[in-house]
């Protein structure tokens, strides 16, 4: 746009429009990138996360390792529909996926086969000793935390496990 204007308006100057336009493209290729080069996904046992071309980052969470999930979207993520996940851990791992589409979608999904493991972990006795979800308050908050955390994931206090 402002390419145009200064082409409509002042003629002699178009070209410094054009290097403007030039230069957002180049600042805006590598995120782009790195945004459609990414998978998210959940399986019925994990959180799986792989990000980039050059530079890969992946990510494989079990779900019965899983604490808490956070989301972060400010007004561009809000209006665009993306944002960070973070996914806090037992032992107090806080692993942060940032551009993710529609994090709270993947969220509720992550939320909804926890819930599914659980149930079914309930219903099988060989599951639920092999990992069980047993929760405790934390003695610094008094917010409930797993019974092995290490670290309160409300807090972030150190917590000796039960």
């Amino acid at each position: 746009a402002l390419g145009i204007t200064l082409q409509l308006t002042m003629q002699d100057y178009w070209y410094a429009g054009a290097a403007l336009v030039g230069v957002a493209l180049l600042l805006a290729a590598p995120p782009a990138v790195r945004y459609l080069s990414s998978d998210f996904a959940v399986t019925d046992k994990r959180v799986l996360a792989r990000m980039g071309i050059l530079h890969r980052q992946s990510l494989e969470t079990l779900l019965s390792k899983i604490e808490g999930i956070g989301v972060e979207q400010d007004l561009w993520g809000r209006l665009l529909g993306f944002g960070t996940l973070t996914i806090t851990g037992t032992g107090g791992t806080r692993e942060a996926l940032p551009g993710i589409p529609r994090p709270l979608e993947f969220r509720r999904q992550v939320q909804a086969q926890i819930v599914v493991q659980d149930e079914r972990r309930s219903r099988d006795p060989a599951l639920a000793s092999a990992d069980p979800r047993v929760e405790r308050d934390c003695p610094w908050c008094a917010e409930r935390i797993l019974a092995r955390a290490r670290v309160c994931k409300h807090c972030g206090r150190d917590v000796e496990p039960a």
